[in-house]
């Protein structure tokens, strides 16, 4: 019978073989997590940009609606005292206009 040590060059190369296949499937699968995990990081920078960018547009409307708010205020406050103005100019109108009317019914008959 033949001595494994006579084919000690064909069960070498068999054992490589197999460890290089072995660590060859543990470093793809090593490469995949390690993708996975760049992948999901680059996600998280996207993201943290995003919500960055986000908070600032929220806070640029918010203090633009805020400013909105307090001018809506001044003006109403401004309408309302036209109106008031306006008012009190048409009572005086009303009764100017009778003052006149009785007047000119007084001249007309002299």
């Amino acid at each position: 019978m033949v001595s494994i040590i006579e084919y000690w060059r064909e069960i070498s190369i068999a054992v490589g073989g197999i460890a290089s296949f072995i660590v060859g499937r543990k470093s793809t699968k090593l490469l995949e997590k390690k993708q996975t995990v760049d992948a999901i990081d680059a996600m998280q920078k996207t993201y943290d940009v995003f919500l960055q960018h986000y908070k600032e547009q929220f806070d640029n409307l918010t203090n633009r609606l805020n400013a909105l708010e307090v001018r809506n205020a001044v003006l109403t406050e401004s309408a309302e005292s036209w109106e008031k103005k306006f008012k009190s100019l048409e009572k005086q109108h009303d009764v100017l206009k009778k003052e006149f009317e009785t007047y000119k019914l007084k001249h007309k008959k002299e």
